[in-house]
């Protein structure tokens, strides 16, 4: 017997054969098989010619990662269809397991089921199952199962008449998970989405939101994912607030405007002649949009998620920056060369300031990487650009920028490396200022010198300590040198961003990084040896000493101050997979006051523990606060977690969390409290396998009881 997956192949410990009618028996360790198709069995009886077999005993049928097992069962072999008495079909794409007392595959994705149940537990002992007494199966749609009640364990919690499952191994259109919730600010909310698949490269989630004392909000997700036209993902909200003046007054939110919008993209591209491009929206309607819808679709952090999952990179700016970025950016890739087509707008919500924001409407930018010159020792590279300058207030132009480079580096065997190069920088303006007295076109020259010189020392030492049979110790000192005389033409051009500023230096710059390797040999489970190198520690020390002042820029907070800089340290330590410790600061060497610090430290067991510890100083701007994120096993099936926010500059813990989780296979039980300022939240959620979570949020504030 042939099938699309080529013939049938039939084993078992006694196989006879009628050739009168063509059927085959066989019995003990039966097994008929084609391709990723199987069926097992006790006893067969085969008949080649209706391509049917009669399947009793411990019988189980596997269709790539499905499988379907009774003890009784009538089979179809070119249809794929038949009937189980008393059997359990898996669904492997939903981790489902269907138990009936009577199964039918009507076609290649249909069942029909009486009295039986659905889990996504161990099917023998299921921690929680939905009882049926009717169930219609469509691997391309839905599951309707009549006369349905949701047991845990042996005790019954719900009934209903009716319920539809997520079964589908394809996308499929319907209404996803709802939110509720309650706040002083919005009232209470529920959020119902509708998820709509109408292509195969495109889909889109409408989002419904009614809040008690905003009104009605709108949303719509946007998902492509195709060749032609590329990946992205936007989004959109609106909604026309019915919110009470005072009342927001009173929230600490002043009514702005009526209509609240915030549009957001990330989308990747490609064009002919191997052109990329990508696309970056923020745009907002007022400056506490943000700040006031903090949950649900319309949410930054729902936003800055799905684009960091998906593209790696999330929104540029935080909820709290009123300046929203959005860019548009193409370029052209060559061995050595790169062209840059780059647009930037800034969506100034302080509206008094939007008509003196400037924008880069657009820049386009030309690079060549260090390259040899006409076949000589020197190497050439170049930056260049052109940039329009575009504001409704205020100067606003267009800057031409040329700056080229030759280089001769050069290597005394491998433990000294030097290179010696000199650059041109030209910079040329046509400027529309908003004084009519001054020349509108305008130009600076800039000249630069500078000498770098590395080495790297390398010293191996024998260890032994578990698998690490040595461990190598490099030193890498550097040494920059670098002299930007005074420009002509310096005082007569705009100051459209910090490379407009001053660039005069006299600097030298020096550093040392030590690197830290292990070398691990391991045997494979065949006894063959395998070696590893893992980079574990690295320590990097730097410091700066400016011969002359550069002169002051308010513009841009542009300065550097004569004399010796603050010294830097960085500390990057990776012991094992599951640690990991970064430290970088700046303090200075003439007094014991620090300046900057960054630390983070995570220890990550992999089984549940985890520690994690973010501290940042700065010591010219308000910034000292520590975040700290907590989570145990306590028990082999419970997890505490907790996290906390503090600022130690106004003394103030500004945000904690505290949550349980229990976790048992199939299914998960979560507790969680938030408090940011003056808001409170409790959420209980619930997370059945297969089925998704359920769960709502109650929020409150502090001036407020349940």
């Amino acid at each position: 017997m042939d099938s699309k997956q080529g013939p049938w192949n039939i084993s078992a410990a006694k196989i006879s054969y009628d050739q009168e009618k063509q059927v085959y028996e066989a019995e003990g360790d039966v097994r008929i098989s084609s391709g990723d198709r199987s069926i097992e069995a006790d006893w067969a009886l085969l008949d080649t010619e209706k391509q049917v077999a009669d399947l009793r005993g411990h019988v189980r049928l596997r269709y790539g990662k499905d499988w379907l097992e009774g003890e009784h069962v009538l089979w179809n072999l070119k249809e794929e269809t038949g009937t189980v008495d008393e059997g359990m079909v898996f669904f492997s794409e939903n981790h489902f397991y269907v138990h009936g007392q009577s199964i039918n595959k009507t076609g290649p994705m249909e069942y029909a089921l009486k009295q039986g149940f659905i889990t996504s537990c161990d099917p023998y002992k299921p921690d929680w199952k939905l009882r049926y007494g009717e169930m219609k199966v469509n691997l391309e749609g839905i599951a309707w199962a009549r006369d349905t009640s949701f047991w845990v364990r042996n005790v019954p919690l719900l009934y209903t008449p009716f319920v539809a499952l997520p079964v589908q191994q394809k996308r499929q259109s319907g209404f996803l998970l709802p939110w509720a919730g309650f706040s002083e600010l919005n009232g209470m909310e529920l959020e119902v989405p509708f998820y709509w698949a109408f292509r195969e490269d495109m889909d889109a989630t409408f989002y419904g939101r009614y809040m008690t004392k905003r009104g009605w909000m709108s949303g719509l997700e946007y998902r492509v994912a195709s060749p032609r036209w590329g990946e992205g993902i936007w989004l959109f909200n609106y909604l026309s607030d019915e919110a009470d003046k005072s009342h927001l007054e009173a929230q600490g939110y002043p009514f702005q405007t009526a209509d609240r919008y915030w549009v957001r993209s990330r989308h990747s591209f490609e064009l002919p002649y191997e052109i990329r491009g990508r696309l970056d929206l923020d745009l907002v309607s007022d400056s506490n949009y943000l700040k006031e819808f903090e949950k649900g679709s319309s949410s930054f952090d729902f936003s800055d998620n799905m684009f960091r999952e998906f593209f790696g990179r999330g929104i540029l700016n935080d909820e709290t920056i009123l300046a929203r970025e959005s860019s548009l950016y193409m370029d052209q890739r060559h061995e050595s060369a790169l062209l840059g087509l780059d647009v930037r707008y800034w969506d100034q919500l302080d509206r008094s300031l939007n008509e003196f924001t400037l924008q880069k409407l657009p820049s386009l930018s030309f690079s060549v990487i260090p390259s040899r010159f006409l076949g000589t020792p020197l190497f050439y590279s170049l930056d260049s650009s052109w940039v329009n300058y575009w504001r409704q207030e205020g100067d606003r132009g267009n800057r031409f920028d040329v700056f080229p480079r030759i280089s001769y580096p050069m290597h005394w065997k491998s433990y000294l490396d030097i290179e010696p190069s000199v650059g041109v920088r030209a910079n040329s303006y046509s400027v529309s200022w908003q004084e009519d007295d001054r020349n509108s076109w305008q130009g600076r020259l800039l000249s630069d010198v500078r000498l770098e010189m590395s080495s790297r020392l390398n010293r191996v030492y024998a260890f032994n300590m578990g698998n690490v049979v040595a461990m190598q110790h490099s030193i890498r000192p550097e040494v920059v040198y670098e002299y930007v005389p005074k420009g002509l033409g310096q005082d007569d051009i705009p100051q459209f961003d910090p490379l407009d500023a001053d660039q005069t230096f006299n600097e030298i710059r020096y550093g040392v990084t030590n690197f830290f390797t292990s070398k691990s040999v391991l045997r494979d489970a065949d006894g063959n040896q395998a070696t590893t190198y893992h980079e574990f520690a690295r320590l990097q020390l730097f410091h700066a000493f400016n011969f002359q002042p550069s002169e002051p820029n308010l513009n841009f907070d542009f300065e550097r101050g004569e004399g010796a800089s603050s010294v830097g340290m960085r500390l990057d330590l990776m012991p094992q997979k599951y640690v990991m410790l970064t430290y970088d600061t700046d303090f200075y060497s003439t007094v014991s006051s620090q300046a900057n610090h960054d630390l983070i430290m995570t220890l990550d067991s992999g089984r549940g523990h985890l520690f994690r510890v973010d501290y940042q100083f700065r010591k010219d701007y308000p910034i000292d606060e520590l975040i700290t994120e907590f989570s145990v096993k306590i028990m082999p099936n419970v997890y505490v977690n907790t996290y906390h926010d503090y600022s130690f500059d106004k003394d103030e813990l500004y945000k904690q969390g505290y949550g349980i989780k229990y976790i048992q296979g199939c299914w998960g039980l979560g507790l969680t409290y938030e408090k940011e300022e003056e808001d409170q939240r409790v959420a209980l959620s619930i997370n059945l396998l297969g089925l998704g979570s359920f769960g709502g949020t109650y929020a409150y504030s502090s001036q407020n009881s349940f």
